[in-house]
């Protein structure tokens, strides 16, 4: 069974780069990921302005042109991802701190304050990838965490 998903991309056109930022069930769930992203970032891009391409895909400019966020649908064999992370307990945390020697400067997600928490559950729109992060302060991702499964 395959699933009608859209993908966000941040693409850099100067250094040719694009990341993947997350899947959704909707196009409006998709630009509501970018939109939260730039809260965690405190970004408040002023020039916004979004094109639909030929081929369907909506691309979101924020400024430069070097860079822009580009949402593609696709299909997805299977279901999304889940959005929300199944939070592990105080126990588990503070033996993962350990385990991988996390600094104090550094958060797991069930650390931060519960806003942080759900604009990375929009941002991101998957789970797993939101519990294999580290963050700073305010809730922006840092470095992976390196778990394994």
């Amino acid at each position: 069974m395959s699933t009608k998903a859209y993908t966000t991309y941040w693409v850099n056109r100067r250094d040719d780069v694009r990341k993947e930022h997350g899947t959704y069930a909707s196009e409006e769930e998709a630009v509501k990921g970018i939109e939260a992203w730039w809260e965690i970032h405190q970004e408040k891009p002023h020039h916004v302005e979004k094109l639909r391409t030929n081929t369907g895909a909506l691309e979101i400019y924020y400024g430069e042109d070097y860079y822009y966020y580009r949402i593609e649908e696709r299909r997805l064999d299977g279901k999304l991802p889940a959005a929300h992370a199944k939070k592990r307990s105080q126990a588990e945390v503070e033996s993962l701190r350990k385990k991988y020697d996390v600094s104090e400067e550094l958060y797991l997600y069930e650390e931060l304050a519960e806003p942080y928490q759900d604009r990375l559950t929009l941002a991101m729109n998957d789970g797993k990838k939101i519990l294999n992060l580290l963050y700073d302060h305010r809730g922006r991702p840092v470095k992976p965490l390196l778990l394994k499964g």
